[in-house]
């Protein structure tokens, strides 16, 4: 018997897509959020920690795109983390189930292109609270 299928926004690109989303942009948990409490000028390595985030995302897409033939390409890089993240949520709800199954090596580890999306949420959501946790330090000095 097979499943019933998803509704349309349910979709797993559209779940991938929405799990970047709120690791990106959530009102609480996000790396939005968390910059929105950074004050100026903001600790050394909060600059780091988003530096390291478009680096990454771009690396991590740079993959993705050779696996799953992506026409699109990232944004460049001077338009910024802000940017980037609201392109990787649009490209990710673009990916076709076919697009989303293929395997893919990354650091000597085994992935699909799904599972490497949710690797990707996972790996920013983990610096969202870094920079969260730096923002409030800076709010307590």
């Amino acid at each position: 018997m097979n499943p019933a299928p998803l509704p349309d926004d349910l979709t797993p690109a559209n779940l991938l897509a929405d799990l970047l989303d709120d690791a990106n942009h959530a009102p609480w948990e996000s790396v939005q959020s968390a910059l929105a409490r950074v004050s100026n000028p903001p600790h050394p390595h909060i600059d780091w920690l988003t530096k390291h985030l478009s680096e990454t995302k771009r690396a991590y897409w740079t993959i993705i795109s050779s696996v799953t033939g992506l026409a699109d390409p990232p944004p460049p890089d001077e338009a910024g983390l802000t940017r980037l993240m609201v392109w990787e949520v649009s490209a990710a709800r673009q990916l076709t189930p076919e697009q989303l199954a293929p395997p893919l090596d990354y650091g000597g580890l085994p992935f699909t292109v799904a599972s490497f999306l949710r690797f990707g949420a996972r790996h920013t959501a983990w610096h969202a609270g870094q920079i969260a946790a730096l923002a409030r330090r800076e709010q307590l000095a």
